[in-house]
């Protein structure tokens, strides 16, 4: 008998030379960042200790920001794809790159994880970073000439409420009545519901026995509620609670209960 070989999906002529150099740019990117504050703090020979830097301090700092970040790489990865190297690189993902990318892919008509999804979302991406760049130059170079609109006791009203108006738009579009692509996920908000009613018994809980709050441990819940998520969502898909239908079938019923 002869042995069944194992066949690896073939990658998409772009993806392949997105990934290949997305890489060598992260690794340059990696050098530079590490090496740049090393060379500065040579030069005029201030490297602190080794104790200096590695204690208790720090040790609760990346305590939070490693669970972040390896939560944001699983989490992340599956809508960006390839674009997720400069995504990763350039940062602000939540608040910046992954709503533009995501909203690029929904106005394109097109699926993440597919060759034109994720050329979509590397455009997206970088025209993001680029406008960024250009933002914060104008910035830097008009400063003194905007500097006096940001005290205004009005701007400094607004300014406050930016990041509740960001997230509530990024919560409003899971929401929205768009559709793309040929699959259309039915109900597939409630299987967040269990990692809310955990999230919250769990600060319940922390508030009550300690009078604290769960804002240290963020990087631990993103990591530990994504399998509970996926879980949860699995067993309701399971259930006939969340369905995944045609889209087609999805607009028909739609114009039917219409």
């Amino acid at each position: 008998m002869s042995k069944k070989t194992k066949q690896t999906p073939m990658m998409d002529p772009f993806q392949a030379w997105c990934h290949k150099w997305s890489r060598i740019g992260t690794l340059i990117f990696l050098v530079y960042m590490v090496a740049l504050p090393f060379i500065v703090l040579a030069h005029y020979n201030s490297i602190p200790a080794f104790g200096e830097v590695i204690n208790l301090a720090t040790i609760s700092i990346l305590m939070i920001y490693i669970p972040v970040g390896i939560s944001e790489a699983f989490s992340y990865t599956p809508i960006l794809g390839s674009s997720s190297y400069l995504t990763f690189i350039t940062g602000n993902i939540m608040n910046l790159k992954l709503p533009c990318a995501v909203n690029a892919m929904k106005l394109a008509k097109k699926e993440p994880n597919t060759p034109e999804g994720e050329a979509i979302s590397c455009v997206a991406v970088s025209v993001s970073s680029i406008m960024t760049v250009v933002i914060l130059a104008l910035a830097a170079l008009l400063s003194t000439w905007i500097s006096p609109i940001f005290e205004l006791p009005a701007v400094k009203t607004a300014s406050n409420y930016l990041i509740p108006a960001l997230f509530g738009s990024l919560t409003l579009g899971l929401f929205s009545s768009t559709k793309s692509g040929k699959k259309v996920v039915k109900n597939g908000i409630a299987g967040v519901i269990p990692v809310l009613i955990i999230v919250a018994v769990l600060a319940l809980f922390v508030r009550i026995t300690s009078g604290g709050s769960l804002f240290g441990m963020i990087g631990f819940l993103i990591l530990f509620m994504l399998p509970v998520a996926i879980i949860s969502s699995r067993i309701m898909w399971k259930k006939g609670i969340i369905k995944v239908v045609d889209n087609d079938e999805s607009e028909a019923k739609g114009e039917k209960n219409n």
